[in-house]
């Protein structure tokens, strides 16, 4: 069988003989939805969850990074804005506000890559506070003891927009939704305390942090309330797209934030969580490629669902360009002083939370426990600085493996869970 893995804008192209695959992995055979459907859908949601008048209200649009390029903020935000503006919303009271979460400042130039060109032009975008104390304002306390701050622009809006996608997630069960208030939107010190529920009392790994939970998901649960407390005296609408397994844009929603959160959890289930009858020796695994793959910190989501295809100890071929680099300094640093002892980074982590460094101890644990070598940008110095097996031949790595394997070309998109287990 001949193999295409996307890797940033081109393929890694492999060959491996048909009785050593066990199958490829591309979730249910769900079309992708036409566009123009897709567009009409939002239209329609902005237009029916609107306030009777949004003439001089003031309309904060919340909206994912580079991060998410998938969702298509460049052809979705604009479908929003000029719905608003058809139903009376002023482009002088329009905001855009990106949802960083922790993640760095973007510059100018990315704009309309997330909103459009003609949007970015047109419209105030501007990066969410983070650790800009100035721009943070408290608005309560968690029940589970989060003290939440959000950016100003958002606290003061009348009307929230949320848009982004949604898809399983490393700790919050799924991304999308709530998860663009908190994180999305809040202060630092707001995410690391939700972020640290990640853990117990004692150190050890809440069983309920992981990919497709959240009924008793701490860090979920603990989002929702944060959202809820924001929401409450504003209109708010949730406009939610989910991919299937080949990265399509298969689904569009928009309106309550709950019932299309709840119901894009579902569809993101349908279409990308994928039963598999054992586990295989060997994957092939990509990213994705370019809207993916462009810092290694994110696209580590596809080892973390890639993993659960795998033998323990089996081996991953991991493909990600990271023509941006590692993402993140903080992972890149505690992953690669910690690489071989994820087990010191969890006491750490349990005193003091850092996502960044959590990310890290998460690759550093399945580092110990798969052989997973990265095919990227990176040196050889720089992979196995990270801990990560570095080979300069992957067709002959691939023609060297034993054993029988899966191949999964979207493996951020997909979840395989073994029968009858979950």
């Amino acid at each position: 069988m001949k193999l295409e893995l996307k890797k940033g804008h081109d393929h890694l192209k492999l060959s491996l003989p048909d009785d050593r695959i066990i199958g490829v992995i591309e979730g249910k055979d769900i079309p992708a939805l036409p566009l123009s459907d897709a567009k009409e859908i939002v239209r329609a949601g902005v237009r029916l969850h609107a306030p009777a008048k949004l003439s001089g209200k003031k309309i904060v649009i919340i909206v994912p990074d580079n991060t998410r390029l998938w969702a298509r903020g460049d052809l979705f935000v604009p479908e929003i804005i000029n719905t608003l503006v058809e139903n009376g919303a002023t482009s002088e009271n329009v905001t855009i506000l990106i949802a960083l979460g922790t993640h760095q400042d973007l510059p100018l130039e990315t704009f309309p890559s997330l909103v459009g060109s003609t949007v970015a032009k047109k419209y105030q975008v501007i990066n969410s506070a983070n650790k800009n104390q100035e721009r943070l304002v408290e608005i309560g306390t968690t029940s589970r003891g989060t003290r939440v701050t959000i950016s100003r622009e958002a606290f003061e809006a009348d009307h929230i927009i949320i848009f982004g996608g949604l898809l399983h997630h490393l700790i919050a069960g799924f991304g999308g939704g709530r998860k663009y208030i908190l994180p999305g939107i809040a202060g630092y010190e707001s995410i690391q305390q939700n972020h640290a529920l990640a853990f117990l009392a004692d150190g050890s790994p809440h069983s309920k942090v992981q990919q497709g939970i959240l009924e008793g998901n701490p860090i979920h649960e603990d989002m929702q309330e944060a959202a809820e407390m924001f929401l409450a005296g504003k209109t708010s609408t949730f406009v939610g797209v989910a991919v299937n397994g080949k990265g399509e844009i298969f689904y569009a929603n928009a309106g309550e934030l709950e019932d299309i959160f709840q119901e894009g959890c579902r569809q993101v289930n349908r279409a990308c969580c994928v039963s598999i009858k054992e586990l295989a020796d060997f994957a092939l695994i990509s990213a994705g490629g370019y809207r993916t793959d462009g810092q290694l910190y994110q696209a580590t989501k596809a080892l973390f669902n890639a993993v659960h295809a795998v033998k323990p100890g089996g081996k991953i071929l991991f493909v990600a360009e990271a023509a941006e680099g590692i993402g993140n300094a903080e992972f890149g640093e505690v992953l690669s002083q910690y690489k071989n002892q994820p087990e010191k980074i969890g006491k750490v982590l349990n005193k003091t939370f850092s996502m960044p460094a959590y990310v890290a101890y998460r690759v550093a644990d399945l580092l110990n426990r798969f052989q997973v070598t990265l095919v990227s940008n990176f040196s050889k110095t720089e992979t196995e600085n990270y801990g990560f097996m570095y080979v300069d031949n992957p067709a002959g790595f691939v023609n060297s493996l034993t054993g029988k394997g899966f191949v999964i070309p979207y493996a951020e998109n997909i979840l395989p869970i073994v029968k009858g287990l979950k």
